[in-house]
């Protein structure tokens, strides 16, 4: 069972359905996220479970919730939010009915968005995701160059390719990967 199923077993009746028929949207449309307990609440996370939060959801006495970890994310989809109870960490919508699928969906792919958006962080981490929670690729940058080891991956979260950069080119040895996560093709670029 996982940690949004244990979650939603406190809830009851019309506030359970409607929690879950929410996350069975998220799930949908986030198959490559990972559902960790942050804060204390079920949560989305692109890629891996040390990934960015995407998404959390819970309910309330009075109203379930949506926290999409953004406080600019009622800005960028303007009119899309108008009509609901938005506050700067949490968007509340009604304890007997699920939130909206096609606004959910928009949503999550704003955050997606917004996350790739984040990067590269001061310390040269760059991470890049799908927008249906996957990792894209994963590394480090020096000012403008890529450095270190690289790794990318294929819309269906299946590991590509990964290699290393020195100064921002190509060094030591490239392995290309098949579906199955077995080495294909090995390039060596030398000077490792």
């Amino acid at each position: 069972m996982s940690v949004f199923d244990e979650h939603l077993e406190q809830f009851e009746g019309a506030q359970r359905s409607a929690l879950a028929a929410t996350v069975a949207t998220a799930r949908t449309a986030l198959p490559g996220a990972v559902e960790v307990l942050a804060w204390g609440m079920p949560t989305f996370r692109a890629g891996d479970a040390e990934g960015p939060n995407i998404l959390s959801v819970t309910g309330f006495k009075n109203h379930n919730s949506l926290f999409p970890h953004s406080g600019s994310l009622a800005e960028s989809l303007g009119e899309a939010l108008d009509g609901w109870d938005v506050t700067k960490g949490t968007i509340h919508f009604e304890r007997d009915r699920p939130f909206p699928a096609p606004l959910l969906k928009r949503i999550l792919k704003a955050r997606i968005v917004e996350i790739n958006a984040s990067y590269p962080k001061r310390n040269g981490e760059l991470r890049e995701y799908y927008d249906n929670g996957f990792a894209k690729a994963r590394g480090r940058m020096k000012g403008e160059e890529l450095t270190g080891a690289w790794q990318w991956w294929r819309r269906d979260g299946s590991l590509m390719r990964s290699g290393a950069f020195k100064t921002g080119e190509q060094v030591g040895e490239w392995i290309t990967y098949d579906r199955q996560g077995q080495p294909h093709r090995v390039t060596d670029f030398g000077r490792a």
